[in-house]
């Protein structure tokens, strides 16, 4: 497991390779449009968490491996994994892009699922990505990892988490109720995770305790960032 911190992104800066594949395979306006792709072109943090990530796929070392990536949203890349890998991206694009995907998804071999995790009825995969989804954005953690690991041979998922308190006024789609959203801590993200802890790739109790402290934050939000990989039940 992996927590983030500032050295970790000074030290992907010296070769920001994420941002050069960027340019490379960017075309033009109408991609740059999409919150996703730009997201990703204008934020250092998140080029690096994404070449931890999907390093492997984008070099090309994942060839015939089929891959679910579940609200990955789109950018620029996306095309290149879809050429490396047999591509599946999960996602309803709530931040866009749709139109644009639509277009593009049959000339690139993207197999696009709009459509929520929960409610899809997967094929077997060699990878999961769930890639800053969890717990902030969707607290279903513990039924996303239960749901998918008997689908697949690895889990790889970014969590994001903050150890000070961070809530939202939040609107049902589905009634008029108001609700707030109190995101969760590393602590109780921890206290989640702890029955996959013999399924988690180079983590035991005592890193999953320590995502209870407080490190500089390489966001402006403060949040914390965690990467973990979870072994799934077709290895």
């Amino acid at each position: 497991m992996k927590v983030y911190s500032q050295i970790d992104l000074d030290k992907y800066m010296i070769n920001d390779w994420i941002l050069a594949e960027l340019n490379k395979y960017n075309e033009g306006q109408h991609e740059e449009i999409i919150r996703t792709n730009s997201w990703l072109r204008n934020m250092e943090n998140k080029r690096m968490i994404y070449a931890d990530v999907y390093g492997d796929i984008l070099q090309g070392k994942t060839k015939d491996m089929t891959v679910l990536d579940v609200g990955g949203g789109y950018n620029a890349l996306t095309k290149v994994l879809a050429k490396n890998t047999n591509y599946y991206l999960l996602d309803f694009l709530a931040h866009g892009g749709n139109d644009f995907l639509n277009s593009i998804s049959r000339k690139y071999d993207i197999h696009w699922i709009d459509d929520d995790w929960f409610e899809y009825d997967s094929n077997n995969f060699d990878i999961i990505i769930a890639n800053d989804i969890f717990p902030d954005v969707d607290q279903r953690m513990e039924l996303f990892i239960d749901k998918y690991l008997p689908k697949c041979k690895e889990i790889r998922i970014v969590l994001t988490y903050y150890n000070e308190p961070k809530y939202y006024l939040t609107q049902r789609i589905d009634d008029t109720e108001k609700l707030t959203f109190l995101s969760y801590d590393g602590e109780i993200t921890a206290l989640k995770l702890r029955k996959y802890v013999t399924r988690l790739v180079d983590t035991d109790l005592d890193d999953l305790d320590r995502m209870s402290i407080s490190l500089p934050s390489i966001y402006r939000n403060g949040r914390q960032v965690a990467y973990l990989k979870i072994t799934g039940d077709l290895v």
